[in-house]
């Protein structure tokens, strides 16, 4: 059986070519920023994606895909003010250049009992309109086979990323919407774009750039609209920025049954700088085979501002 299954790794980077390239086909930000990296002679490394999740079936579906790409949850961070609970998905060993998912869950408990009720409504009719089964049970026999067999795998990468990685069923109403924007602009972005990617990470040093700066002020220079600032100060284990979310065209229903369409703030790119690992008193960190280890977590502080890119905001129409 062994010979007959796809290694992981290689499922990886099966999983984020399709997964970038369907992100690319919504997010023209990234579509030209990725081809102006590359124009310049750059390499685009994605350091990792983003999703926001209000259905714990959902997360768990998307933990027991990553487990057979060789990613498993590593550490948890904490966004009160933005009602989000979130934890990533991580390759073991000290390799900061593996690709990564950053996963944020809705915190029902951080609601009002109504909109938390409203949340999970909305959740239930989507999780209804889906239908996982075939996905569940590739997984139930990779799980068994110790991993995915070359005959499943495209079927699996396919079920991941054009079903799992989607708002399925009819469109949120502008009502729900709107009703927990006004609590948690990240939880309304999570509900309007479904558990898909809501941003992808460009390397700025894989990029050709010597530093975020430097690539911030060049992303000014050709238009993009950043956040105000970036996150981590110079000379520190991790740097980060964002272009702000396009606002794009969502379905909704209104409240007489009809479709309209509502404009929400859903996906954007961020760029990274990760350098030298430290411990608490500042001294660097050593791999395993003894070189300097670089970075490969998150910070909260840092995400915290950066969820500022994508949150949708309470409209009246």
């Amino acid at each position: 059986m062994t010979g007959s299954l796809v290694p992981r790794a290689s499922l990886r980077h099966m999983f984020v070519e399709a997964a970038t390239e369907k992100f690319a086909g919504s997010v023209r930000d990234f579509a030209k920023l990725r081809a102006h990296v590359i124009e310049r002679g750059g390499q685009f490394r994605n350091d990792h994606a983003a999703i926001r999740s209000a259905d714990p079936r959902v997360t768990s579906l998307l933990v027991r895909v990553a487990a057979q790409l060789d990613m498993y949850p590593d550490r948890t961070y904490s966004f009160p003010a933005k009602k989000l609970e979130s934890f990533d998905l991580q390759v073991p060993g000290d390799d900061a250049a593996q690709f990564k998912l950053f996963i944020s869950e809705v915190d029902f408990e951080a609601f009002p009992e109504g909109v938390a009720a409203t949340i999970r409504e909305d959740a239930e009719s989507s999780w209804q309109a889906a239908d996982h089964a075939e996905l569940i049970e590739l997984l139930n026999a990779a799980e068994a086979n110790g991993g995915v067999a070359k005959v499943d795998a495209d079927r699996l990468l396919a079920l991941t990323v054009d079903t799992l990685l989607t708002r399925p069923g009819p469109p949120i109403r502008r009502a729900v919407l709107n009703t927990v924007a006004e609590v948690s602009g990240e939880a309304a972005s999570a509900l309007a774009l479904g558990a898909d990617f809501n941003h992808v990470t460009i390397d700025v040093l894989a990029a050709g750039y010597p530093s975020i700066d430097a690539m911030t002020q060049d992303m000014r220079s050709l238009g993009f609209r950043m956040l105000p600032a970036i996150q981590g100060a110079p000379g520190t284990q991790l740097r980060q920025t964002a272009t702000m979310a396009q606002t794009m065209d969502t379905p909704v229903l209104e409240d007489d049954g009809a479709t309209g369409i509502a404009q929400t703030e859903r996906q954007f790119v961020e760029i990274i700088e990760r350098s030298v690992a430290t411990d608490d008193s500042g001294r660097p960190l050593q791999a395993e085979d003894g070189s300097t280890r670089i970075y490969k977590h998150f910070l909260a502080a840092n995400a915290e501002k950066i969820f500022d890119a994508a949150s949708t905001r309470a409209r009246v129409s």
